[in-house]
């Protein structure tokens, strides 16, 4: 698709795609969320959304119950929502409620796109036998965010790569584990200084299809 209409013009429907549409896809049925546990859809926790190993689905036992609470609120935020479009009118609503949502959903596939693609970082298959939990942890991708942004969202951009290696490593340590693992493995850990508007940009345009190289399982972006 990109050949046909362009790199510019592909980059921009990826930032689109991802950035407008790409939260509630993954919501609604699991869009990008892998092909384990098929089409998933996180406020319906029954069948046709409950697929494939039992052992790995989105939200079993007493998780469901959870599920079905939380739709509980969001029904009676969709209840408040209608009712201040008849108090307020609809593009108020639309102007103080669905654009910060609009901004903040953006935000969150922008951070975690980031943190998990990059044209030069490949891809392993799950059964590839020189895969394993710490080299999957180091396929991640630490950038800069700034002070501003750093303090605002607890390092989360700039500190990820540590996340992978140990979840429960608590936010406020994030920043000296992820000092400690750049010293031991040097040659391991990433860390991409390019601003993120031009990683964006970069990703959006270049990490699309992935092609298989060589017989060890890995897998490259074709236009890397």
């Amino acid at each position: 698709l990109g050949e046909r209409i362009g790199g510019a013009v592909f980059g921009v429907l990826q930032l689109i795609l991802h950035l407008v549409f790409g939260w509630p896809a993954y919501l609604l049925w699991g869009a990008t969320g892998g092909r384990a546990r098929g089409v998933t859809n996180h406020f319906i926790p029954f069948p046709p959304f409950v697929n494939g190993d039992p052992g790995k689905r989105l939200f079993p036992g007493v998780h469901k119950r959870k599920v079905l609470l939380s739709n509980v609120g969001i029904v009676g935020t969709l209840v408040l929502l209608g009712m201040a479009c008849v108090k307020f009118g609809v593009l108020r609503v639309m102007a103080v409620y669905a654009a910060p949502l609009l901004v903040v959903n953006a935000w969150l596939v922008g951070y975690t796109w980031l943190q998990h693609t990059s044209s030069d970082v490949p891809h392993f298959d799950k059964d590839d036998e020189s895969y394993n939990f710490v080299k999957g942890g180091f396929l991640t991708i630490d950038r800069p965010y700034g002070p501003v942004l750093d303090f605002l969202h607890h390092r989360i951009g700039s500190t990820h790569v540590v996340h992978h290696l140990d979840p429960t490593i608590p936010f406020y340590h994030a920043k000296e584990a992820t000092d400690a693992i750049q010293e031991a493995f040097p040659d391991l850990y990433l860390r991409d200084p390019t601003p993120i508007h031009e990683a964006l940009w970069d990703v959006a345009k270049h990490c699309a299809v992935a092609e298989k190289r060589g017989s060890d399982g890995m897998w490259v972006f074709a236009n890397s």
